[in-house]
This record gives structure tokens, sequence and C-alpha cells, in this order.
């Protein structure tokens, strides 16, 4: 059950920082909010492939 929070937690989070992607926020500004390198960020959300299926 634990294991099921947790996955549905990080679909969330990869979710709300897609849509964040979405709205031309940068990556770094949402890395520097949690907390995380910019790598991080990118790697869960790669903005560019986001950006072009636009």
């Amino acid at each position: 059950m634990e294991k099921k929070m947790v996955e549905l937690l990080e679909n969330i989070k990869k979710l709300l920082i897609l849509d964040l992607v979405i709205r031309d926020v940068q990556a770094k500004d949402i890395a520097k909010v949690l907390g995380v390198n910019k790598s991080t960020i990118t790697r869960i959300v790669p903005a560019r492939k986001v950006k072009k299926s636009k």
C-alpha cells in the first residue's frame, strides 16, 4: 500500500512539473524551489520535447 502511495505522489509531482514547464516556467526556477539540481527537473520532464509537441 505504501509503495502505491509513493508512486502516486511521484506521478502527481511529475504532472505538476509538466504543467509548470508548459506554462514556460524555467527548469532552473522549478529546481530552485524544490531544492534540487536543474538536471533533475530536465530528466523528469524534458522541456524541449514537451514544447515541440504543443
